[in-house]
């Protein structure tokens, strides 16, 4: 049974963006996909930081997109550079943990 406390919990909240999101992109511009996609992955490294699994490099990640993701309302291509420079932040970090 679900309790009024669910929506209080943080997986909860980001579940209900993405769902939320999912059905907003149906009729807006294809670029705000991305965009969507980048607000939640500053969302999950918020998350995941609330539970002390976020390091340095992840804080930094969030930090980027949270001051560039509205790039997208003006500079599509330098939107696009962000997320290019994200995947490279991301595989580094992946890399290292090998």
């Amino acid at each position: 049974m679900v309790t009024e406390s669910i929506i209080e919990d943080e997986h909860f909240k980001l579940l209900t963006f993405l769902i939320v999101s999912a059905r907003g992109c149906v009729e807006e511009p294809p670029i705000y996909g991305p965009l969507r996609l980048i607000d939640a992955a500053e969302k999950l490294i918020a998350l995941m930081d609330k539970m002390g699994k976020a390091d340095e490099s992840l804080r930094e990640i969030m930090k980027t997109i949270h001051e560039r993701k509205f790039s997208v309302m003006k500079d599509e291509a330098e939107f696009i550079k962000l997320l290019d420079e994200l995947v490279l932040k991301i595989s580094r970090i992946i890399k290292e943990a090998r």
